[in-house]
């Protein structure tokens, strides 16, 4: 077996689950993920030799399937044209159990949460769950969805922004129905 088809088996290992956990957050069913992960490391395999990777191999991946995934969606919307940016519903999943015990407070952190990313776009939700959850670079997350590390920092800023607004507006409203 080649280096680099050994390096390929390592990649499996380490990054199976976030690229599940990454691919669920599309929208789309389990065994559709599983699939598009699948078709992916078995086109890797094949090609081996002709792989060139300059980034980390972890935004490769995320990028990947990320393409994997739009591109069966559109097969499967009978898209014709491959130059339309694709529309498609980005879900964080939001569990605070690990963080708390108490059931009730769990549930109101996680709907206050819930509230707050709902008030982001598809792509600002993705780019929180990539920056914060998976804890990507910005050079690996401008891989990922194809735009300049300044517009990733934008982005950021203003689902953050966003957000501290939504959370201003939900406390002023709190006041006032007291």
């Amino acid at each position: 077996m080649s280096n680099i088809k050994s390096e390929i088996d390592k990649w499996y290992e380490n990054y199976i689950d976030e690229l599940f956990a990454y691919g669920i957050a599309f929208g789309v069913e389990k065994d559709f993920v599983l699939d598009a992960i699948h078709d992916l490391f078995l086109h890797l395999f094949e090609s081996a030799d002709k792989i060139e990777i300059l980034g980390s191999p972890k935004s490769y991946l995320f990028s990947a399937l990320k393409n994997k995934i739009i591109t069966s969606l559109r097969k499967q919307a009978n898209w014709l044209s491959l130059d339309e940016e694709v529309e498609y519903d980005f879900k964080i999943e939001v569990d605070a159990e690990a963080l708390m015990e108490d059931e009730e407070e769990r549930r109101n952190y996680e709907k206050e949460v819930e509230n707050l990313l709902n008030l982001l776009t598809n792509k600002q939700r993705e780019v929180i769950y990539l920056r914060f959850i998976k804890a990507l670079s910005i050079q690996e997350i401008s891989e990922i969805l194809n735009i300049t590390p300044k517009s990733v920092r934008k982005m950021i800023y203003r689902a953050i922004e966003r957000m501290q607004q939504g959370k201003i507006e939900l406390l002023f409203l709190l006041m006032f129905l007291r």
